[in-house]
């Protein structure tokens, strides 16, 4: 007999064989791995790139940057046993203050009360104990009368933006959540509320303090994270018209 059927089997054998998914490649599993650490990078790591094209207004007008470190976004905050997020524009009490870009308006702290002063002060004595600033005593005692904006995905690529205004002493009456901002919008005044000369009924100490948060997966970026100066001045510098 001709040897047809070892020559089948064999045939068959080989067709049988399961093909390997390009999926599970060696290479492609690398190149997986290398995405997912890129985007892990991107939580933790604020870029300059990421702003090289961003245009903001001066949230209160002829108040340019600020150049000590101190007043800028990584000073330390040792009376809260925190880190500074944002940029503090000395301005004047009752200086109006402007969106710094389009957006929608998701809190406005109109009926805002100032704190007594011995409850503030309880409230820093928590973060002592706790070894950082927590977000309840941030968010609710610390930024006193604040506004938030949305501004959507437009913004920067690949985050939600928004940007907070806060220690201020007045809020327009037409600022309220869900309503639309164009840049350079009028939003209120400069204030100290929120600050310990504010518990004490003073006006001293005024100024705004703004940051803007670049929110994605898990996590929020604040801008300027971790750059150190002269870089995050520059930086900044050129961001505002």
């Amino acid at each position: 007999m001709k040897p047809y059927f070892p020559f089948l089997f064999f045939g068959v054998t080989l067709f049988s064989q399961p093909v390997e998914n390009p999926n599970n490649s060696i290479l492609n599993v690398i190149s997986s791995i290398n995405i997912i650490k890129s985007k892990m990078d991107t939580l933790t790591t604020f870029k300059t790139e990421w702003v090289d094209s961003l245009k903001l207004v001066l949230p209160c007008k002829n108040v340019n940057v600020p150049k000590r470190s101190m007043r800028l976004p990584n000073a330390p905050r040792d009376y809260r046993n925190g880190t500074h997020r944002g940029i503090d524009f000395f301005a004047n009490w009752g200086t109006p203050v402007r969106a710094v870009a389009d957006g929608v308006v998701v809190r406005a702290d109109k009926n805002y009360k100032e704190v007594p002063a011995k409850f503030r002060e309880n409230m820093l004595d928590a973060t002592t104990k706790v070894g950082n600033t927590p977000s309840d005593i941030f968010n609710s005692i610390l930024l006193g009368r604040a506004i938030f904006i949305d501004h959507g995905f437009n913004l920067i690529s690949g985050f939600r933006v928004i940007s907070i205004y806060a220690h201020l002493s007045h809020i327009n009456e037409n600022i309220i959540p869900g309503a639309i901002l164009k840049a350079g919008s009028a939003l209120g005044k400069s204030g100290n509320s929120g600050m310990r000369e504010s518990t004490l009924g003073l006006k001293s100490g005024a100024h705004l303090h703004w940051e803007l948060i670049l929110q994605t997966g898990k996590d929020e970026i604040y801008l300027g994270k971790d750059v150190s100066n002269p870089e995050l001045y520059n930086m900044l510098k050129h961001i505002f018209k």
